[in-house]
């Protein structure tokens, strides 16, 4: 990824009106702390009105309004697809939010896309919802906010329920199931959490920071040794 296609995509990471940190930041594209607080100063001299600082996190003001994004066709129909394909998996919460995504998404595309992007919806079936449980609107948002999520959860193989704090990494769709990787305040260590074994869940204030050596990128690569087809 060269330079401009860097800054293009912190833009449009900001424009989702995401809180970014500069180290997040580092992590993403590969690049030094240095070479972010560079990018952060040239968008900030292009016109962007970035506010916040390395350590507490860059966002846009909520009173800025950027360009609308054009879709061609071709774009329009691939959204329309990923859409489609996702509703059996999530839950309605998620779904009304993709339900949501996709009539802003039609509202900028000319009356030729919005019949294109129709047409695909009648032509595409991506099979009944199964396999969906947990609320992965709270997954999410204590994963993208390193919110310590507090759960019971039903430990099949030991026999008993536990409660317990975890610090959740990310998602992964695995055999028709949500899986929940996490750093285990119990265990201390990384565990796997299926969603559909989560009896109860609670959002917590508290937030965390990634453990080295204990990343997300760390759990895929130890579940690839394990498992080749993971």
């Amino acid at each position: 990824m060269n330079r401009l296609e860097r800054l293009l995509s912190i833009a449009l990471m900001l424009s989702a009106r995401r809180r970014l940190r500069a180290s997040d930041l580092s992590e993403e594209f590969s690049v030094s702390l240095r070479t972010i607080y560079r990018d952060i100063a040239a968008l900030q001299t292009s016109g962007f009105p970035i506010v916040g600082t390395a350590g507490d996190g860059y966002r846009l003001p909520s009173e800025t309004r950027l360009r609308p994004i054009a879709f061609d066709p071709e774009e329009a129909e691939v959204l329309a697809m990923g859409a489609r394909l996702l509703d059996p998996i999530v839950d309605n919460s998620l779904r009304a939010r993709l339900q949501s995504a996709m009539s802003k998404l039609e509202a900028v595309l000319t009356p030729e896309a919005v019949q294109g992007v129709a047409d695909l919806r009648e032509r595409l079936i991506s099979g009944p919802r199964s396999g969906v449980t947990g609320p992965l609107a709270i997954f999410l948002e204590a994963v993208n906010n390193r919110r310590i999520l507090s759960i019971t959860y039903d430990g099949i193989a030991r026999g008993k329920k536990t409660t317990r704090e975890i610090e959740p990494l990310g998602l992964v769709r695995y055999a028709n199931v949500w899986l929940l990787p996490a750093y285990c305040l119990l265990r201390n260590d990384l565990r796997t959490f299926r969603s559909d074994r989560i009896i109860q869940i609670h959002l917590t204030t508290k937030t965390f920071c990634i453990r080295p050596g204990h990343s997300f990128k760390d759990y895929i690569a130890m579940s690839k040794k394990q498992d080749p087809s993971f």
